[in-house]
């Protein structure tokens, strides 16, 4: 993704391409499960699925809070024009809340199969994600923005909604 000499990030970049994937990862590894294949890591006891179930649902209920904090809350489109860092709102709990809202989505549906062997899907997620963001759009921040994207990044996680933070204590995650 070449972003030098422009005004904002391509709409079309690597943040489609990933939640495409991670999606269709989703959706075949549920159904691979769902079709007993991966029978081997279902879990058999009765209160750990229900537990598995009731975590995945709440995960899909944050996901949702979360998009819906960043699409419609986040007066996103107006920050873009006038092109300014984004930091208050749901931007101050989270640097990248539409894509933490899609890994949140697929780790919630993962979690609903109740099946170990799925869990190993959303640290992939976690790390792709945060190894694109750090490579592709913080870079790209970081030179628009300079110290002041640095020192938000300081106190503001990457992917995973945390409440706000002082800049003694940085999370990096």
């Amino acid at each position: 993704m070449n972003t030098a000499g422009t005004s904002h990030l391509p709409v079309l970049g690597v943040g489609p391409i990933y939640v495409s994937a991670i999606f269709a990862l989703t959706v075949t590894a549920s159904i691979l499960s769902y079709l007993g294949l991966a029978s081997n890591g279902a879990i058999a006891n009765a209160w750990i699925r229900i537990l598995m179930i009731a975590a995945g649902l709440l995960v899909i209920a944050e996901a949702v809070i979360v998009w819906c904090a960043a699409v419609f809350g986040s007066h996103m489109v107006q920050s873009v024009k006038t092109g300014k860092l984004m930091t208050s709102g749901i931007y101050a709990w989270v640097r990248h809340p539409v894509y933490a809202a899609f890994l949140l989505l697929n780790c919630g549906l993962l979690l609903v199969q109740a099946n170990w062997w799925l869990l190993a899907l959303p640290v992939i997620y976690w790390v792709g994600l945060s190894v694109l963001m750090k490579h592709t759009e913080e870079r790209w921040l970081e030179n628009k923005f300079g110290d002041e994207y640095t020192r938000y990044a300081t106190r503001v996680n990457r992917i995973l909604p945390w409440p706000p933070h002082s800049t003694k204590s940085p999370r990096k995650s």
